[in-house]
Protein backbone atom coordinates (compact mmCIF):
# COMPACT_ATOMS: atom_id res chain seq x y z
CA UNK A 1 0.00 0.00 0.00
CA UNK A 2 1.13 3.59 -1.08
CA UNK A 3 1.61 5.29 2.05
CA UNK A 4 2.36 8.56 0.97
CA UNK A 5 -1.10 8.74 -1.13
CA UNK A 6 -3.28 7.78 2.08
CA UNK A 7 -1.21 10.21 4.25
CA UNK A 8 -4.18 12.60 5.24
CA UNK A 9 -6.39 9.20 6.30
CA UNK A 10 -3.36 8.44 8.81
CA UNK A 11 -4.25 11.90 10.46
CA UNK A 12 -7.71 11.18 11.25
CA UNK A 13 -8.45 9.64 15.10
CA UNK A 14 -11.33 7.07 14.05
CA UNK A 15 -9.84 5.73 11.02
CA UNK A 16 -7.96 2.93 10.78
CA UNK A 17 -6.72 2.84 7.22
CA UNK A 18 -4.79 -0.93 7.83
CA UNK A 19 -8.52 -2.18 8.54
CA UNK A 20 -9.71 -0.26 5.03
CA UNK A 21 -7.31 -2.26 3.40
CA UNK A 22 -8.29 -5.46 4.83
CA UNK A 23 -11.70 -4.89 4.46
CA UNK A 24 -14.23 -6.36 1.50
CA UNK A 25 -17.35 -5.18 -0.64
CA UNK A 26 -20.15 -5.98 -2.60
CA UNK A 27 -21.55 -3.69 -4.41
CA UNK A 28 -24.86 -4.63 -6.13
CA UNK A 29 -26.04 -2.32 -8.73
CA UNK A 30 -23.68 -0.28 -10.50
CA UNK A 31 -25.58 2.41 -11.49
CA UNK A 32 -26.49 5.80 -10.29
CA UNK A 33 -25.67 5.12 -6.31
CA UNK A 34 -23.22 2.09 -7.10
CA UNK A 35 -20.72 4.10 -9.07
CA UNK A 36 -21.05 6.66 -6.27
CA UNK A 37 -20.25 3.84 -3.42
CA UNK A 38 -17.60 1.98 -5.88
CA UNK A 39 -15.54 5.16 -6.16
CA UNK A 40 -16.09 6.06 -2.56
CA UNK A 41 -14.48 2.91 -1.32
CA UNK A 42 -11.50 3.05 -4.06
CA UNK A 43 -10.66 6.59 -3.02
CA UNK A 44 -10.78 5.17 1.00
CA UNK A 45 -8.26 2.21 -0.48
CA UNK A 46 -10.42 -0.73 0.59
CA UNK A 47 -8.42 -3.93 -0.43
CA UNK A 48 -11.63 -5.48 -2.23
CA UNK A 49 -14.47 -4.66 -4.48
CA UNK A 50 -16.90 -7.08 -6.20
CA UNK A 51 -19.30 -5.25 -8.37
CA UNK A 52 -22.72 -6.97 -9.78
CA UNK A 53 -25.09 -5.73 -12.02
CA UNK A 54 -26.95 -7.38 -15.24
CA UNK A 55 -27.59 -4.05 -17.07
CA UNK A 56 -25.83 -2.25 -19.39
CA UNK A 57 -24.83 1.26 -20.22
CA UNK A 58 -27.11 3.87 -21.69
CA UNK A 59 -26.99 7.32 -22.78
CA UNK A 60 -28.98 8.67 -19.65
CA UNK A 61 -27.38 6.87 -17.20
CA UNK A 62 -24.22 9.40 -17.96
CA UNK A 63 -25.96 12.59 -16.18
CA UNK A 64 -25.77 10.38 -12.83
CA UNK A 65 -23.00 7.68 -13.08
CA UNK A 66 -19.06 9.14 -12.34
CA UNK A 67 -17.43 6.40 -13.51
CA UNK A 68 -19.26 5.84 -17.32
CA UNK A 69 -18.56 7.20 -20.54
CA UNK A 70 -20.20 8.03 -24.12
CA UNK A 71 -18.14 5.86 -25.24
CA UNK A 72 -19.45 2.98 -22.67
CA UNK A 73 -23.21 3.23 -23.71
CA UNK A 74 -23.85 -0.46 -24.78
CA UNK A 75 -21.27 -2.03 -22.32
CA UNK A 76 -21.65 -3.94 -19.06
CA UNK A 77 -22.09 -1.92 -16.59
CA UNK A 78 -20.23 -3.88 -13.75
CA UNK A 79 -17.40 -4.50 -16.47
CA UNK A 80 -17.17 -0.84 -17.28
CA UNK A 81 -17.09 0.11 -13.39
CA UNK A 82 -15.04 -1.99 -12.22
CA UNK A 83 -12.45 -1.10 -15.23
CA UNK A 84 -12.67 2.98 -13.55
CA UNK A 85 -12.04 1.75 -10.20
CA UNK A 86 -8.76 0.17 -10.97
CA UNK A 87 -8.16 3.18 -12.39
CA UNK A 88 -8.56 5.23 -9.18
CA UNK A 89 -6.63 2.59 -7.32
CA UNK A 90 -4.57 0.21 -9.00
CA UNK A 91 -3.76 -2.25 -5.84
CA UNK A 92 -7.45 -2.64 -5.60
CA UNK A 93 -8.46 -6.18 -6.17
CA UNK A 94 -12.01 -5.59 -8.22
CA UNK A 95 -13.83 -8.57 -9.98
CA UNK A 96 -16.65 -7.68 -12.28
CA UNK A 97 -20.18 -9.68 -12.62
CA UNK A 98 -22.19 -9.10 -15.15
CA UNK A 99 -25.71 -10.57 -14.65
CA UNK A 100 -27.84 -11.20 -11.49
CA UNK A 101 -26.53 -11.51 -8.34
CA UNK A 102 -29.37 -13.87 -7.40
CA UNK A 103 -27.74 -16.37 -9.99
CA UNK A 104 -24.13 -15.56 -9.28
CA UNK A 105 -23.31 -14.74 -5.55
CA UNK A 106 -23.06 -17.76 -3.58
CA UNK A 107 -23.69 -17.59 0.10
CA UNK A 108 -19.73 -18.86 0.99
CA UNK A 109 -18.95 -15.27 -1.46
CA UNK A 110 -21.36 -13.53 0.59
CA UNK A 111 -20.27 -14.45 3.98
CA UNK A 112 -16.75 -13.58 2.69
CA UNK A 113 -17.71 -9.67 3.22
CA UNK A 114 -17.59 -7.18 5.46
CA UNK A 115 -20.75 -5.57 3.96
CA UNK A 116 -22.85 -5.94 1.35
CA UNK A 117 -24.13 -2.40 -0.09
CA UNK A 118 -27.67 -2.72 -2.24
CA UNK A 119 -27.82 0.00 -4.61
CA UNK A 120 -30.90 -1.77 -6.66
CA UNK A 121 -33.93 0.08 -7.98
CA UNK A 122 -36.74 -2.57 -6.81
CA UNK A 123 -37.91 -4.09 -4.40
CA UNK A 124 -38.03 -7.85 -5.05
CA UNK A 125 -34.20 -7.46 -5.33
CA UNK A 126 -33.24 -6.01 -1.75
CA UNK A 127 -35.87 -8.82 -0.23
CA UNK A 128 -33.36 -11.33 -2.08
CA UNK A 129 -30.23 -9.85 -1.24
CA UNK A 130 -31.86 -9.34 2.72
CA UNK A 131 -32.21 -13.15 2.55
CA UNK A 132 -28.48 -14.18 1.26
CA UNK A 133 -27.24 -11.49 3.89
CA UNK A 134 -29.54 -12.59 6.71
CA UNK A 135 -28.79 -16.25 6.08
CA UNK A 136 -24.81 -15.63 6.16
CA UNK A 137 -25.06 -13.35 8.57
CA UNK A 138 -23.75 -10.27 6.15
CA UNK A 139 -23.79 -6.60 6.97
CA UNK A 140 -26.24 -4.79 4.88
CA UNK A 141 -26.77 -1.49 3.55
CA UNK A 142 -29.41 -0.84 1.73
CA UNK A 143 -29.79 2.62 -0.23
CA UNK A 144 -32.77 4.48 -1.89
CA UNK A 145 -33.02 7.95 -3.51
CA UNK A 146 -35.66 10.22 -6.16
CA UNK A 147 -34.71 13.25 -7.00
CA UNK A 148 -35.14 14.70 -3.48
CA UNK A 149 -34.44 12.62 -0.58
CA UNK A 150 -31.33 10.40 0.30
CA UNK A 151 -32.31 7.08 2.38
CA UNK A 152 -29.69 4.71 3.56
CA UNK A 153 -31.27 1.39 5.88
CA UNK A 154 -28.23 -0.02 7.87
CA UNK A 155 -28.35 -4.04 9.25
CA UNK A 156 -25.71 -4.91 10.65
CA UNK A 157 -26.28 -8.79 10.68
CA UNK A 158 -22.82 -9.96 11.22
CA UNK A 159 -23.52 -8.80 15.12
CA UNK A 160 -25.42 -11.31 16.13
CA UNK A 161 -29.52 -12.95 16.44
CA UNK A 162 -32.13 -11.14 16.52
CA UNK A 163 -31.05 -7.71 14.53
CA UNK A 164 -34.32 -6.38 12.49
CA UNK A 165 -34.22 -7.31 8.61
CA UNK A 166 -35.05 -5.07 5.60
CA UNK A 167 -38.74 -6.84 5.67
CA UNK A 168 -39.19 -6.16 9.32
CA UNK A 169 -41.14 -3.00 8.32
CA UNK A 170 -42.04 -3.04 5.00
CA UNK A 171 -45.65 -1.87 4.24
CA UNK A 172 -48.30 -4.22 2.93
CA UNK A 173 -48.31 -1.91 -0.30
CA UNK A 174 -44.98 -2.97 -1.39
CA UNK A 175 -46.04 -6.33 -1.80
CA UNK A 176 -48.93 -5.36 -3.74
CA UNK A 177 -47.05 -3.70 -5.78
CA UNK A 178 -44.57 -6.67 -6.33
CA UNK A 179 -47.57 -8.74 -6.98
CA UNK A 180 -48.94 -6.29 -9.74
CA UNK A 181 -45.82 -7.65 -11.70
CA UNK A 182 -47.55 -11.17 -11.64
CA UNK A 183 -50.96 -12.93 -12.53
CA UNK A 184 -51.93 -16.18 -11.80
CA UNK A 185 -49.55 -16.76 -9.14
CA UNK A 186 -45.57 -16.01 -9.57
CA UNK A 187 -46.32 -15.89 -13.98
CA UNK A 188 -45.12 -12.16 -15.16
CA UNK A 189 -47.57 -10.36 -16.76
CA UNK A 190 -46.83 -9.56 -20.22
CA UNK A 191 -48.27 -5.94 -20.22
CA UNK A 192 -46.44 -4.74 -17.23
CA UNK A 193 -44.18 -1.69 -17.58
CA UNK A 194 -42.24 -0.81 -14.48
CA UNK A 195 -42.40 2.86 -13.60
CA UNK A 196 -39.09 4.50 -12.92
CA UNK A 197 -38.68 6.59 -10.34
CA UNK A 198 -36.36 10.26 -11.43
CA UNK A 199 -32.98 10.61 -9.81
CA UNK A 200 -29.95 13.26 -10.29
CA UNK A 201 -26.04 12.77 -8.90
CA UNK A 202 -27.33 15.08 -5.83
CA UNK A 203 -29.50 12.52 -4.36
CA UNK A 204 -26.87 9.47 -5.55
CA UNK A 205 -23.79 11.18 -4.10
CA UNK A 206 -25.24 12.66 -0.88
CA UNK A 207 -26.35 8.38 -0.37
CA UNK A 208 -23.58 7.08 -1.33
CA UNK A 209 -21.35 9.29 0.93
CA UNK A 210 -23.92 8.19 3.84
CA UNK A 211 -23.63 3.89 2.86
CA UNK A 212 -20.04 4.24 2.65
CA UNK A 213 -19.82 6.10 6.14
CA UNK A 214 -22.01 3.87 7.78
CA UNK A 215 -20.25 0.89 6.04
CA UNK A 216 -16.88 2.30 7.87
CA UNK A 217 -18.22 2.60 11.02
CA UNK A 218 -19.42 -0.82 10.97
CA UNK A 219 -15.78 -1.87 10.50
CA UNK A 220 -14.79 0.21 13.45
CA UNK A 221 -17.86 -1.21 15.83
CA UNK A 222 -18.61 -4.29 14.99
CA UNK A 223 -20.45 -4.82 17.73
CA UNK A 224 -23.19 -2.37 16.32
CA UNK A 225 -26.20 -4.43 16.69
CA UNK A 226 -28.97 -1.78 15.57
CA UNK A 227 -30.90 -1.63 12.57
CA UNK A 228 -31.00 1.56 11.79
CA UNK A 229 -32.63 4.01 8.87
CA UNK A 230 -31.22 7.52 7.92
CA UNK A 231 -33.32 9.60 5.65
CA UNK A 232 -32.34 13.51 4.08
CA UNK A 233 -33.69 15.96 2.51
CA UNK A 234 -30.97 16.82 -0.07
CA UNK A 235 -33.14 20.48 -0.14
CA UNK A 236 -33.45 21.35 3.34
CA UNK A 237 -30.98 19.23 4.90
CA UNK A 238 -33.22 18.20 7.28
CA UNK A 239 -32.46 14.76 8.23
CA UNK A 240 -33.99 12.07 10.69
CA UNK A 241 -32.43 8.53 12.14
CA UNK A 242 -34.87 6.28 13.62
CA UNK A 243 -34.34 2.39 14.57
CA UNK A 244 -35.81 -0.34 13.01
CA UNK A 245 -37.32 -2.95 15.48
CA UNK A 246 -37.95 -6.40 14.35
CA UNK A 247 -41.31 -7.94 14.22
CA UNK A 248 -42.68 -11.03 15.04
CA UNK A 249 -44.91 -11.28 11.84
CA UNK A 250 -41.87 -10.33 9.48
CA UNK A 251 -41.96 -12.45 6.83
CA UNK A 252 -38.36 -12.37 6.28
CA UNK A 253 -36.36 -13.41 9.63
CA UNK A 254 -39.36 -14.26 11.54
CA UNK A 255 -39.26 -17.75 9.67
CA UNK A 256 -35.98 -18.24 10.61
CA UNK A 257 -35.21 -20.28 13.84
CA UNK A 258 -31.79 -20.18 14.76
CA UNK A 259 -29.22 -21.09 14.58
CA UNK A 260 -29.06 -21.17 10.72
CA UNK A 261 -26.77 -24.16 8.70
CA UNK A 262 -25.98 -23.84 5.24
CA UNK A 263 -25.39 -26.73 3.36
CA UNK A 264 -24.46 -27.13 -0.41
CA UNK A 265 -25.94 -30.50 -2.37
CA UNK A 266 -26.80 -31.38 -5.47
CA UNK A 267 -29.66 -29.96 -7.48
CA UNK A 268 -31.34 -33.79 -8.51
CA UNK A 269 -33.91 -34.28 -6.40
CA UNK A 270 -32.62 -38.11 -5.66
CA UNK A 271 -29.45 -36.54 -4.42
CA UNK A 272 -30.57 -33.60 -2.23
CA UNK A 273 -31.70 -35.75 1.05
CA UNK A 274 -30.25 -37.50 3.77
CA UNK A 275 -32.45 -40.74 4.09
CA UNK A 276 -32.21 -39.92 7.94
CA UNK A 277 -34.50 -36.84 7.36
CA UNK A 278 -38.84 -37.51 7.85
CA UNK A 279 -40.33 -37.99 4.33
CA UNK A 280 -43.05 -35.64 5.59
CA UNK A 281 -40.83 -33.16 6.43
CA UNK A 282 -42.23 -29.45 4.43
CA UNK A 283 -39.33 -28.08 2.53
CA UNK A 284 -39.21 -24.50 1.05
CA UNK A 285 -37.63 -23.62 -2.10
CA UNK A 286 -36.59 -20.15 -2.28
CA UNK A 287 -38.50 -19.12 -5.77
CA UNK A 288 -41.92 -20.46 -6.73
CA UNK A 289 -42.03 -23.37 -9.24
CA UNK A 290 -44.04 -23.79 -12.12
CA UNK A 291 -45.13 -27.64 -11.56
CA UNK A 292 -47.65 -28.40 -14.15
CA UNK A 293 -49.97 -27.02 -16.57
CA UNK A 294 -52.97 -28.17 -18.25
CA UNK A 295 -55.85 -27.12 -20.47
CA UNK A 296 -59.40 -28.29 -18.52
CA UNK A 297 -61.37 -27.67 -22.11
CA UNK A 298 -58.86 -29.88 -23.95
CA UNK A 299 -58.05 -32.59 -21.61
CA UNK A 300 -60.29 -34.59 -19.55
CA UNK A 301 -59.94 -34.15 -16.03
CA UNK A 302 -58.52 -37.57 -16.10
CA UNK A 303 -55.56 -37.19 -17.93
CA UNK A 304 -52.17 -35.92 -15.65
CA UNK A 305 -51.28 -32.82 -16.46
CA UNK A 306 -47.86 -31.62 -18.40
CA UNK A 307 -45.15 -31.88 -15.78
CA UNK A 308 -42.46 -28.63 -16.06
CA UNK A 309 -40.82 -28.31 -12.58
CA UNK A 310 -39.07 -25.20 -13.61
CA UNK A 311 -39.10 -21.58 -12.07
CA UNK A 312 -42.58 -19.80 -12.68
CA UNK A 313 -40.26 -16.78 -12.99
CA UNK A 314 -39.36 -18.19 -16.36
CA UNK A 315 -42.99 -17.97 -17.84
CA UNK A 316 -45.16 -15.35 -18.22
CA UNK A 317 -49.16 -15.35 -18.40
CA UNK A 318 -49.38 -16.26 -22.11
CA UNK A 319 -48.82 -19.66 -20.85
CA UNK A 320 -52.61 -19.70 -19.57
CA UNK A 321 -53.52 -19.21 -23.52
CA UNK A 322 -54.18 -22.74 -24.67
CA UNK A 323 -51.77 -23.61 -28.02
CA UNK A 324 -54.53 -25.95 -29.13
CA UNK A 325 -58.41 -24.18 -28.56
CA UNK A 326 -56.99 -20.95 -28.15
CA UNK A 327 -58.74 -20.37 -25.12
CA UNK A 328 -57.72 -18.40 -21.73
CA UNK A 329 -58.47 -21.89 -19.78
CA UNK A 330 -55.06 -23.63 -18.85
CA UNK A 331 -54.82 -24.63 -15.48
CA UNK A 332 -51.06 -23.22 -14.22
CA UNK A 333 -49.74 -25.68 -10.54
CA UNK A 334 -47.52 -23.12 -8.63
CA UNK A 335 -45.92 -24.26 -5.43
CA UNK A 336 -43.36 -23.33 -2.84
CA UNK A 337 -43.57 -26.25 -0.38
CA UNK A 338 -43.14 -29.53 -0.79
CA UNK A 339 -42.61 -32.41 1.16
CA UNK A 340 -39.87 -34.88 0.80
CA UNK A 341 -42.64 -37.96 -0.35
CA UNK A 342 -43.90 -35.52 -3.07
CA UNK A 343 -40.65 -34.60 -4.41
CA UNK A 344 -39.52 -38.37 -4.34
CA UNK A 345 -42.26 -39.85 -5.34
CA UNK A 346 -44.20 -37.64 -7.72
CA UNK A 347 -40.71 -35.71 -9.37
CA UNK A 348 -38.02 -38.55 -9.72
CA UNK A 349 -35.17 -37.63 -12.05
CA UNK A 350 -36.19 -33.82 -11.72
CA UNK A 351 -33.31 -31.16 -10.80
CA UNK A 352 -34.94 -28.40 -7.70
CA UNK A 353 -34.40 -25.23 -10.23
CA UNK A 354 -33.97 -22.69 -7.29
CA UNK A 355 -31.12 -21.24 -5.53
CA UNK A 356 -32.07 -23.05 -2.07
CA UNK A 357 -34.16 -24.70 -0.36
CA UNK A 358 -34.49 -24.70 3.21
CA UNK A 359 -36.69 -26.89 6.22
CA UNK A 360 -37.09 -26.87 9.85
CA UNK A 361 -35.81 -29.75 11.56
CA UNK A 362 -35.18 -30.28 15.22
CA UNK A 363 -35.76 -26.47 16.31
CA UNK A 364 -33.60 -24.84 14.11
CA UNK A 365 -33.28 -23.80 10.10
CA UNK A 366 -31.33 -25.60 7.64
CA UNK A 367 -30.69 -24.18 3.94
CA UNK A 368 -29.57 -26.34 1.23
CA UNK A 369 -27.34 -24.33 -1.42
CA UNK A 370 -28.12 -25.82 -5.10
CA UNK A 371 -25.13 -26.84 -7.09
Amino acid sequence: MNIDRYHRHSLIDWFSQDDVKASSFAIIGCGAVGNEVAKNLALLGVGKIDLFDFDTIEIHNLTRSVLFRESDIGLSKADVAGIRVKELEPEIEVNSYHGDFWDLLTFKQAKSYDCIVCCVDNFEARIRLNQICLITKTNLINTGIDSKFSQIEIFPFKSGEHIACYECNLPDSVYERMQKRYSCGWLKKISFIEKKIPTTIITSSLTAALAVSNALNLLNNPSESTAKRILIDSFTGHSTVSTIEQSALCPGCASFHEPISVISGKAEIESVFDKQLNDDICLTTSEPILVSFQCIKCNPSEEKPEVVFQLASHFDSSLTICKTCGSDSVDVTIKDSFSINELLSQYAGKTIPTKFIRFEHENRTTIIELE
